[in-house]
């Protein structure tokens, strides 16, 4: 009898003894660190503490996490000084093993994985650490600091990280003392700002150089670059954007603006400062319809069949009125969703707070209107002053393709440092602003918008590929803007003529309604990469 109780005993002391001399033997993962961001005084500040969750609109009190940065300090040698011990988890060690974590740590840790049907390879797929610095979030802005070399942490009152206990951490300089140490992922972020931006033969993409012996490879495809800066060119717009994301990376492909015909080029110095992409002084218009629908469906309050009144006795789909962008109808579903529902969605999915980005971007700002009848026009997106940028819109589209999660758009690919990769990007989330299937439900209406609605046009005429517009779908907007004065067309959504998802945003500025939308740029970067598709297999076929 005293034996079987002693059985399971001494199996557990056996567990506990294999674990204790694993930790023993990888005692580098004391240097691991956990990394939070929030804001102080408008700036980005760095918090180190134990994982914390916080409940995210759309997702009733189900907890989420928060963690912004993650990644391993020891092989690197970056070292941070903090004022607690910091919980260890999806992390790798020297040997490219992930570092195991505890169920309750697992269930804390986001993950960045894509759908089945993905072709995008797994996020844990990487070098081993010796060559590869993992960033899964990265910031933009340096916390300034104290005259004790400390950053101090403030509270912000718009951000859900300001429940988390502050702790001030101690910044080492973005250069490393040894040459053969690479510098931190945040020192090769903030040079692409900096530093030229120029085309590598070699490679076949677009680098900067940080240093003689360092160069940072960006995400743009120079083929995809160079097709949109043609594609802006050809048509005749006071101003325009182009972008091309990847939904289920955050790899931005391409990204191309132009003004009074004037199209800039990529190795241009104000690419980075004068790019209408980064700029939020455009009105959202009805690209805040995708915003309303969310809140109505994931909430429970309306579906995409859900019908409203929409002229005199005459009743629509909620469906219909989003590929013919009826406003009436969409003041309806806010009426019926609630106004502070629809508020805590747009902030959900990234208004009124900072963008993070690899360069800087504009906040985007709205806030619907307490009188009825103003939030109705506010829902349907016909105020002025909802102001967003081309980048956020394409962050939102993607989020819709990514089945309702938001990852970081990035621009820094990789780093190589004396032939060997020094730094690696790897998909990041964010945040989920809406459930799985409520995405699904958005994904399906904007397939309307370009075959039986406000986008069709932009998508037809095309005799070498006559079902382009069902293969692709979105969400338009029209509305003039004050800053510049000019009337702006939108297209936010998505082609598959590549075989999978691949997000699409333009933006057209006019003087009149007599100008090129910005459904018809989006039709022709579809037809574009339709063909360019076309010509590969026909090339690879050649070939065999």
């Amino acid at each position: 009898m005293l034996s079987r109780l002693f059985k399971p005993l001494n199996i557990v002391c056996t567990l506990c003894y294999i674990l204790f001399m694993w930790f023993a033997f990888n005692s580098k993962i004391v240097d691991a660190l956990v990394l939070y961001v929030s804001e102080g005084k408008g700036k980005t500040v760095y918090v180190t503490k134990k994982q914390e969750l916080a409940a995210v609109t759309g997702q009733g009190n189900n907890p989420k996490p928060l963690i912004a940065i993650k990644y391993n300090t020891k092989s690197y040698g970056l070292k941070e000084e903090t004022s607690e011990t910091p919980e260890l988890s999806g992390l790798e060690d020297n040997d490219g093993k992930e570092i195991e974590s505890s169920d309750e740590e697992k269930a804390e840790i986001p993950t960045s994985s894509n759908d089945d049907d993905s072709t995008v390879e797994d996020a844990k797929t990487t070098l081993t650490p010796k060559d590869e610095l993992v960033l899964e979030s990265s910031i933009v802005k340096v916390p300034e600091k104290t005259e004790n070399n400390k950053t101090e942490v403030k509270k912000s009152t718009n951000n859900p990280l300001d429940e988390i206990k502050e702790v001030a951490i101690q910044k080492k300089s973005d250069s490393a003392s040894d040459d053969n140490t690479p510098a931190s992922a945040k020192a090769y972020i903030d040079a692409i700002q900096k530093n030229k931006w120029e085309y590598a033969e070699l490679n076949d993409r677009y680098i900067v150089r940080y240093d003689p012996d360092t160069y940072i490879v960006l995400t743009i495809r120079p083929s995809l670059q160079k097709m949109m800066e043609n594609i802006l060119a050809k048509y005749d717009t006071r101003m325009s954007v182009g972008i091309i994301e990847d939904p289920f990376t955050g790899e931005i492909l391409a990204i191309a603006s132009s003004h009074k015909n004037k199209v800039l080029k990529i190795e241009d110095d104000d690419f980075k400062t004068s790019n209408w992409a980064f700029k939020s002084t455009f009105p959202v218009a009805s690209i805040f319809k995708i915003i309303t629908a969310s809140a109505g469906i994931d909430t429970g309050k309306i579906t995409s069949n859900s019908n409203f009144l929409a002229y005199k006795k005459s009743y629509m789909k909620v469906w219909k009125a989003f590929a013919s962008s009826h406003n009436g109808v969409f003041g309806s579903v806010a009426k019926k969703t609630g106004r502070e529902t629809v508020n805590k969605y747009a902030t959900a999915f990234g208004f009124n707070k900072s963008f993070f980005f690899d360069l800087p971007v504009g906040k985007s700002i709205c806030s619907l209107s307490t009188n009825k009848i103003k939030m109705g026009q506010d829902a349907a997106g016909l105020n002025r002053d909802f102001l967003v940028s081309p980048m956020h819109v394409a962050s939102i589209v993607s989020t819709i393709l990514n089945r309702g999660k938001t990852l970081k758009p990035y621009l820094v690919d990789y780093v190589v440092r004396k032939g060997k990769v020094v730094f690696k990007r790897r998909p990041f989330q964010l945040a989920q602003p809406i459930k799985e299937s409520t995405a699904r439900e958005i994904y399906k209406m904007m397939y309307a918008t370009t075959a039986v609605g406000t986008g069709k046009k932009g998508f037809g005429g095309y005799k070498k590929c006559p079902t382009l517009s069902k293969m692709c779908g979105g969400k338009t907007g029209t509305l003039t803007g004050a800053s510049p004065n000019y009337l702006f067309t939108w297209f936010g959504g998505f082609t598959k003529v590549t075989g999978r998802d691949l997000c699409i945003v333009t933006l057209s500025g006019q003087k009149n309604h007599s100008g090129t939308k910005a459904a018809s740029i989006a039709g022709q970067i579809a037809y574009e990469l339709y063909m360019k598709r076309q010509n590969d297999n026909a090339t690879e076929v050649a070939s065999k």
